[in-house]
């Protein structure tokens, strides 16, 4: 059985995989016995969690946190814009029909003629 690890030293999740799926091999193996066996599922049950862990509040380089800040705001950029498009849209729709109301109503004020005085 190779020597039991802390899990805080784990950094990524493709390494602490590797050593569960060791475990796993480890457990199945005829010749483990039952207390290395819940001594590796008590290290299994830690990993598990350190795996939540890495998960759940990643560790990013400066780096990768500029990338997604750049990324966020280039996203709240075209939302934005998106939602500026849909105002112009709007608004030109409407003016559109605004001017066709005016000319219908001018038009067909012209259609009957001059008012009569009777």
């Amino acid at each position: 059985m190779s020597e039991r690890r802390d899990p805080a030293s784990y950094r990524d999740l493709d390494e602490l995989m590797g050593r569960l799926q060791g475990i796993v091999g480890s457990v199945r193996d005829k010749d483990t016995t039952i207390e290395e066996s819940l001594d590796l599922l008590e290290e299994g049950i830690a990993l598990g969690l350190r795996a939540t862990d890495l998960v759940d509040k990643p560790d990013f380089t400066e780096r990768e946190r500029e990338e997604m800040a750049a990324a966020d705001r280039t996203a709240l950029a075209e939302a934005k814009a998106d939602e500026i498009a849909e105002v112009v849209e709007e608004a030109a729709a409407v003016e559109a029909a605004e001017g066709l109301a005016g000319a219908g109503g001018a038009a067909g004020a012209a259609a009957d003629g001059p008012a009569s005085d009777s």
